[in-house]
Parts: C-alpha cells; sequence; structure tokens
C-alpha cells in the first residue's frame, strides 16, 4: 500500500526511503583446508587466505570425540589417571575427604 484511507494517518505505512548503497556483493575465494589427520578439501570462504592447516579439528578435539574419550583409548587414559588421583575423582576427595565415596554420595542424594 501506497496510501491510506485511514482518519489516522500513515504512521503504518511503510516508508520507501532509496538504498544509499547498492546490494554488497560478497566475494568468495576458494581455500584448501587441511585437517589435524591430513584430509585435505576445498571450500568457498570470504577470506582471501588460499591454505590454511587446522591443528585441531572435528577429527582430534575431545568434545567432537566423545565416544572415544568414553570407549576408546582415552577411556583407559583417563581410568590410569582417576587411580593416580590427579583426575577428577581425585580432585573431588582431596577437596571433600577421601571418606566420601559414590555409594554415600547416592545415599545421602535419597
Amino acid at each position: 500500500r501506497t496510501h491510506s484511507t485511514s482518519p489516522y494517518g500513515q504512521s503504518h505505512l511503510r516508508k520507501k526511503h532509496p538504498r544509499s548503497l547498492p546490494a554488497p556483493v560478497v566475494p568468495h575465494f576458494p581455500q584448501h583446508v587441511t585437517r589435524a589427520d591430513g584430509s585435505t578439501f576445498t571450500h568457498w570462504t570470504t577470506s582471501p587466505r588460499s591454505r590454511i592447516i587446522l591443528t585441531r579439528d572435528t577429527t582430534n578435539h575431545p568434545i567432537w570425540n566423545a565416544t572415544e574419550r568414553v570407549c576408546g583409548r582415552s577411556a583407559e587414559l583417563a581410568q590410569d589417571e582417576e587411580e593416580e588421583g590427579t583426575g577428577r575423582m581425585g580432585r573431588w576427595k582431596r577437596r571433600f575427604g577421601e571418606n566420601v565415596s559414590v555409594e554415600s554420595w547416592t545415599g545421602m542424594q535419597e
């Protein structure tokens, strides 16, 4: 609608403002990405860098590889770490005392 027949004026109509700048043209550059495991792929980006080498990505980040952390080689290392007392449970036991176990904690919650 360009005009209003309302007795309350034209405050509800959109004003057409001429564009002061043309629509932006986003440049796209091909970028060759090398992941931490050595695999490579090419994707289009706005960055002018033609190559990027990743040291942390989805193949070696612990958040992206939870199954490896829980079930794989990392789980064995985590278990050894817990037995040494340097892991999360070790810190927890040092903070709250050695005499608090998981069984007594579940008993406290019930």
